[in-house]
This record gives structure tokens, sequence and C-alpha cells, in this order.
């Protein structure tokens, strides 16, 4: 079966650590952790990355498995191809990295195109809506399908989405839903909660962590938008009302690329009886979207989906903001009956 040819676009802890899992469960010897064996009758093996860009001078022009060796925890030895970072598109303003590498959309479209690439990851810091934009704009100008993990509005867009579907290309998006992460945890909590009959009052979570993408959520406008994504999507697990609040809270160096989700749950059972939750769940941010990551890359290949069907199922599936949202477990029924 041919290979998946997938464009990283920033290589920071999660496209790092998504490279070093394409590698990890790409000999086939490895299985424990992996969620989906095949996915659209494609195993990780299919999966090859062709291309990766990045803004951060540091990291452009040097070879790929070296940059993810270093842009996070080393899990895994990459044996690639020799795969050179290049520069990528900045649309927004960038105080962070001093002289970016940048590319123009053309450039960074004939890039892509050159590459080979059937889909394009965007895993670029929160808070540069226009640069995503811009990175989809130009994968649909290259016929190549964009995953959004990031909260831009991109699959969310009409428009846009309109337009990858007419060119039967998949877009999907927005604000990955990690597998275990702090979201997913709480989607679920709520859900069975719910389906066990105890009524759900209130709940928080408050998310710690030490990654660059929690340094920058701690942006104002970047957490709140963040806190509403995951707010929403949480709230829709119940068929009521109930007081929520969902969001990252504290940046902590030291952490790295962990996380630590706090939780509070208040409920009642029976006779109104008082139930009360209150967890603590450790999580490495890098790893927690890798399988999804790879389940999405696979899905979006899939030749027998229209793009149009598949972009929904699988924003759905992986995002906490889809164009079309669904409580989690239908949307995990749907993926599955789909692709797995």
């Amino acid at each position: 079966m041919a290979d998946i040819r997938v464009a990283v676009i920033g290589v920071g802890n999660v496209g790092a650590t998504f490279v070093q899992g394409v590698g990890y469960y790409g000999s086939g010897k490895n299985t424990m952790g992996l969620w989906h064996q095949k996915v659209a009758g494609l195993k990780p093996s299919n999966v090859r990355v062709v291309a990766a860009f990045d803004i951060d001078p540091a990291k452009v022009g040097r070879n790929l498995s070296q940059v993810a060796g270093e842009s996070t925890k080393k899990y895994h030895d990459i044996k690639d191809p020799k795969i050179a970072v290049s520069p990528g598109i900045l649309a927004d303003s960038n105080g962070k990295i001093e002289r970016p590498a940048k590319a123009s959309p053309n450039e960074f479209a004939k890039e892509l195109k050159k590459s080979g690439a059937q889909v394009a990851l965007n895993l670029i810091s929160s808070g540069m809506d226009r640069t995503s934009l811009e990175y989809a704009k130009a994968a649909l100008t290259a016929r190549v399908s964009f995953v959004n993990a990031t909260p831009a509005k991109v699959a969310t867009n009409p428009a846009l989405a309109t337009k990858f579907a007419a060119s039967k290309l998949v877009l999907a998006g927005d604000d990955l839903l990690s597998q275990f992460g702090g979201t997913a945890f709480h989607k679920g909590m709520i859900d069975f909660m719910v389906e066990r009959g105890v009524h759900v009052n209130k709940s928080y979570q408050l998310d710690v962590g030490g990654s660059t993408e929690t340094k920058n959520t701690m942006a104002e406008r970047i957490r709140m938008l963040k806190r509403g994504m995951k707010t929403d999507s949480i709230g829709m697990e119940a068929p009521y009302k109930f007081e929520s609040v969902a969001g990252t809270t504290e940046y902590t160096d030291f952490l790295g690329d962990l996380r630590n989700s706090y939780y509070w749950m208040s409920s009642e059972g029976f006779l109104g009886s008082s139930i009360v939750m209150d967890l603590t769940l450790r999580t490495s941010d890098g790893a927690n979207a890798g399988n999804v990551l790879l389940d999405i890359v696979r899905a979006a290949s899939a030749k027998k989906v229209k793009a149009g069907k598949a972009s929904e199922v699988i924003s759905a599936y992986g995002f906490k903001s889809p164009p079309k949202k669904f409580k989690i477990r239908e949307a995990y029924s749907n993926f599955v009956s789909m692709f797995a």
C-alpha cells in the first residue's frame, strides 16, 4: 500500500513527538501505547514524514532528526532520510524569536508541493491566527489536505471548508483534542456520570504545564479563547446546563512537556446525595497528541470517503471546536465506523 506523505509545520514538542512516533511504530515491532493499529486500512508503517517547516532560525536548515531529538523528550532515535527543516510562514507579530526564518505563502506552497506531501499538520503555537490561515490557504494552493491543531478558526471557516471540499481535500480542526488529555478526560467523566444517572451540578478543570504552548496560552486573549472552546466542548456532554469552567491557569517552566490537570466535580445521586470528585491527571502534551495525529493523517488519506464528510467526522473525533459537534462517545463511534 502506498505511503502517506506528511508535512509537519512547527517542530515543537508535539511535532517532534509525532516524528519520533512515526519512526517508533513504523517499524512494526512496537504496538504498546498505539491506539489504532489500522485506520482506513493503513498502518503506522504507511506514514512517512517528507517535509518540515519552522520559523526558528535555530531549527531551519538543520536535519529534522536532530531538531526533533532536541525539541522534546527523546523517546526514540529517528533514522529518517535527510529532511532539512524549511522556513515557514509568519503573518502575525512575533516578538519571541529574533530574526525569524520566514518564507512567503507562495514560497511555502511551492516547497510543500515539491515535497509530495498529501497532508500538512499545522502544529504551530496558539495565538498565531493569521499565520494558521495563511498556511491553510497555501496548502489549498498546493492541493494538500490540511489539519489545524491550533485554536485558530480554520476548519470552522465555511468559505475555506467549501474550497477544500471542492478540491477533494480534507480540512480538519480546530484545536486538537488529545488522546487522554485534560479536556478528553473531563468530557469522558461527565458522559459517564450522566450515563450512570448522576446529576452534574458544577465542574472545573485547571491545567498547569511547562511547554511553549502553555506559555503562549498565558496571553489573556488566547487563554480566554481556549477556555471558551474547552468549556463549550465539556458542557455539551450533559443533556442539561451545568456550571463549568475549564482552562490553562499557570505556566511552570520546569514541567517542560508535562501537564498537570486538576478536576473538581460536584454532583447529586439518589435522594440528592452528594457525590464529589477531586482528581489530578498528569500527562505529556506531546505524547498525548501523537496517537490522535497518527489516526488523523491516515483517515485524511482515505480514498473511498468524500472529502467533505471525512473532514466532518475527523474534526469531531480529534478536535475541541469542530465545524459540527458531537458528544465524545458519538464522535468516536462515527470515526471508528468510517475509518477504523
